[in-house]
């Protein structure tokens, strides 16, 4: 489930997005459901889905709307050349 979740971050989603399907994936997988047909009733067993959906779609948009202040500052790649002092192809001599 995380390498999935690393891929669809790599793919451009957000993160509420990748929050809402790590917190829904294991609790709607066919082993989970057969496991609580098994141990509890099947009122339970489709409870437990939309309960995973609530509460995953509850934590996506709480990801969106309320994102951490840890990480928000964007990467400035370093676009400098030691040898002529023009990598980033701006502003460069003809030759």
């Amino acid at each position: 489930m995380l390498p999935a979740a690393a891929s669809l971050k790599k793919q451009g989603a957000n993160n509420g997005a990748t929050t809402a399907f790590l917190i829904s994936t294991p609790e709607s997988g066919v082993d989970s459901m057969a496991l609580t047909y098994a141990l509890l009733d099947p009122v339970m067993t489709v409870a437990r889905p939309a309960a995973a959906f609530a509460t995953a779609a509850a934590a996506g948009i709480a990801e969106n709307l309320f994102p951490s202040k840890e990480g928000m500052e964007a990467e400035v790649p370093d676009l400098t050349c030691p040898v002529d002092g023009c990598c980033d192809g701006r502003d460069c001599l003809p030759e």
